[in-house]
């Protein structure tokens, strides 16, 4: 529907005028409400969004029709969230749908005939079932304006206070089993159907077959332990942060002790670190490596756990096996220890990530570290001849081989421009005037570049502080909800793993669940 009907390209501006509004957006609008409306109908149009994107970027001939369905896809899907009731949305945005739902099985080798048996058993034709929610698939196809929607804020603002669970069954340890309801229709939220609950626990396996649910919380039908709240994100982040701080003082008590030998201090501190470390090797499997560097603080967490792994080592190679170099060895692990405090203190302020102002400079800062990374690699190459002439000829004797040549230059590019006078009078004409046009680059050229650069990029997300702000909350309290399945999910998101994405999204659109 969105490829026959959006055949030019345009902006999101231009998709929000009057006109365009009217004649393209409202007619689909009214066709998708009339003929294919379903609480699955706003997961269908983000999967075709995240399908459109990926069209982009591998056919650049269609880069911009595709990008342009891709908008007209995220604008009618938050369009049509106004259409459902509050409870509606929590299903709309968090069940976790089957992208593979309403596709029929392949045929069979005897000319597409099947058995009884295998026809109810879909599990033969295709790989295990990975669901995934609208929201996930939102932030793998980067859907800021969607997840800038207010209904979609207020949802996830739930999801992060605890008001919204999808851990519910933890609660329900104080209960005696129910008896079930003999209704074969499957509703949003169930975990799975009747007769499958019957199998499952005639052989005493209902535990295993449960799987996570969205719900709305009950405080009155929690049990007393309230095992459900420790999913929730916000306290899930308390806690976080309070072992947080008792390991950074047992870092701190460490550092000042700096013991020989290992002490019970060391030992204490060398397993809560592990814990940590544990922790976060855990979160990397769960969310996948493209949900778990997106957060600014995990990237900090890779360091740490890098600087933390080599104390360790050398740590336990001074004890063990260098008994003649002791000291040296406790020295340079005390020192690697101690730098990365670096990393460690700046991530005790990862809560004010849920603080718009803050978020937005952390944001910014990302961003900018991330130009500053490619300035430097333009001054290297800048740099690379001047360093060629000045140590083959003209400065080979003035700075002393090449390390003093490279110690030199670098002085001259962080502005101290003394070490060029210094060996002024020292060169010819020839060599004063590369020192010369060296430092013009440096001290104009690239530092202007810099500033523009970095000033771009922070007037970037300024303009869309509060879609850059929603984007990384949402990544922020996806990761933190605790699905075994996250990684599974966002690699299935992918454009890669949707086979036809448009044909099975037009299956589920007709399909009601």
């Amino acid at each position: 529907m969105i490829m026959t009907k959006c055949e030019t390209i345009l902006t999101w501006e231009q998709l929000r005028s009057p006109q365009i509004s009217q004649f393209l957006v409202k007619p689909i609008q009214q066709q998708i409400q009339a003929s294919q409306w379903s609480r699955v109908t706003i997961y269908a149009l983000i999967a075709n969004c995240l399908q459109f994107n990926k069209e982009a970027q591998t056919n650049p001939g269609s880069s911009g029709f595709s990008k342009t369905r891709a908008m007209l896809a995220e604008m009618l899907a938050m369009r049509l969230l106004r259409e459902f009731s509050t409870r509606e949305l929590i299903d709309v945005l968090s069940y976790d749908f089957d992208p593979l739902q309403g596709v029929p099985p392949p045929p069979t080798a005897r000319g597409g005939a099947r058995s009884q048996k295998s026809a109810f058993n879909l599990s033969e034709y295709r790989p295990p079932i990975v669901r995934t929610s609208t929201i996930e698939v939102a932030i793998r196809a980067q859907a800021k304006r969607f997840l800038a929607h207010p209904l979609v804020v207020q949802h996830l603002e739930a999801v992060w206070r605890g008001t919204i669970v999808f851990h519910s069954a933890a609660d329900n340890l104080h209960r005696y089993p129910s008896k079930p309801i003999l209704n074969t229709a499957r509703h949003y939220g169930a975990t799975h159907s009747i007769a499958q609950t019957l199998r499952v626990r005639e052989a005493g396996l209902a535990g295993q077959m449960i799987r996570r649910a969205v719900t709305l919380y009950d405080p009155t039908d929690a049990s007393i332990f309230k095992l459900s709240r420790l999913r929730v994100p916000r306290y899930r982040q308390i806690f976080s942060t309070l072992s947080y701080m008792i390991m950074l003082g047992l870092f701190l008590a460490v550092l000042v002790e700096r013991s020989l030998d290992i002490t019970v201090l060391e030992v204490i501190f060398w397993f809560w670190s592990a814990g940590f470390m544990l922790d976060e090797i855990v979160g990397f499997s769960e969310q996948g490596f493209g949900l778990y560097i997106i957060s600014v603080w995990n990237a900090f967490d890779v360091g740490i756990l890098f600087m933390f792994f080599l104390y360790y080592v050398l740590r336990l190679y001074g004890i063990i096996i260098a008994a003649n170099h002791k000291h040296h060895i406790a020295d340079m692990a005390y020192d690697i220890l101690a730098s990365t405090a670096v990393l460690l203190f700046p991530r005790l302020f990862n809560f004010l990530d849920h603080y718009k102002y803050f978020s937005q400079l952390l944001i910014a800062f990302r961003m900018m570290f991330q130009d500053l990374i490619a300035i430097l690699i333009l001054m290297v190459i800048t740099c690379s001849g001047f360093f060629v002439a000045f140590t083959l000829s003209f400065g080979q004797q003035q700075f002393g081989g090449p390390l003093g040549t490279v110690y030199a230059l670098f002085q001259i590019v962080m502005g101290f421009t003394p070490a060029a006078w210094a060996v002024w009078d020292q060169y010819n004409v020839l060599g004063q005037s590369l020192l010369v046009i060296f430092m013009i680059i440096c001290h104009f050229l690239v530092v202007t570049i810099l500033i523009t650069v970095l000033t771009n990029s922070f007037m970037a997300v300024v303009k869309a502080a509060d879609e850059e702000h929603q984007f990384l909350f949402a990544v922020n309290t996806i990761s933190m909800v605790g699905n075994p399945r996250t990684k599974e999910k966002v690699e299935y998101a992918k454009a890669s793993s949707y086979r036809s994405n448009l044909t099975r999204c037009s299956r589920i659109l007709r399909r009601p669940i």
